[in-house]
């Protein structure tokens, strides 16, 4: 089984918002609030920051750009480090998963090295037999690339597989790499997941478990 991160198994949208405006700390615009990030989250952090540019109405030049994501990457390293957010039951569900003897992965476009940050600081590392963030090695979800590379290390066939998300793109690389789709009702995504064709949308991740009982 394959999870996403944020949006999924944590609340990130504070901590990214924290590192949003960090990035764009010297422009003179307005703080982007939490809410305003949540809309700006997947697809990986220059998704983010050209969202956000965006949204205040910037045309940022390519070296201010990659300016503004030097910044926003340091200071998410930062706060990634503080453990925050994760959401009610995920501990719970993942401590229940392994206890069934279910081999678990964990696949995000969140920047590798802030995956790694974060996934030790919120004290989940463990439950994952892989971790993969994004790099430039391989595409990000919605491509299948990510999720078929974690299958191949956990030795696990994409049509036995689940892919956990929040998102168009968790859904979609799913459906690329051959895996079934549950999505969450409570992550971070502008299209209704229940728009999106998954095989199961569950509002709790509690709900996880009893749908293959």
């Amino acid at each position: 089984m394959l999870f996403d991160l944020d949006g999924t198994l944590v609340d990130s949208a504070p901590d990214i918002a924290r590192a949003v405006n960090e990035g764009f700390a010297g422009f003179g615009i307005p703080p982007f609030s939490v809410a305003d990030v949540a809309g700006m989250i997947g697809g990986g952090a220059s998704v983010a920051i050209r969202r956000a540019a965006e949204r205040a109405g910037l045309g940022l030049s390519e070296r201010d750009e990659q300016a503004v994501l030097e910044r926003f990457l340091a200071s998410y390293m930062h706060v990634s480090a503080e453990g925050n957010g994760l959401f009610p039951g995920a501990v719970r569900l993942l401590d229940g998963l392994r206890q069934r003897g279910i081999e678990l992965g964990l696949v995000t476009n969140k920047a590798a090295a802030v995956t790694e940050v974060a996934v030790d600081a919120l004290g989940i590392a463990g439950y994952f037999a892989v971790v993969l963030g994004a790099s430039d090695r391989l595409a990000k979800k919605p491509a299948a690339d990510m999720l078929l590379a974690a299958l191949a290390r956990m030795g696990v066939p994409p049509e036995e597989a689940i892919m956990v998300g929040d998102s168009p793109a968790d859904h979609g690389a799913a459906r690329a790499a051959g895996c079934r789709s549950v999505l969450v009702d409570f992550g971070y995504t502008s299209v209704p997941v229940h728009e999106l064709g998954a095989d199961a949308v569950i509002s709790r991740l509690a709900d996880l478990p009893g749908l293959w009982a």
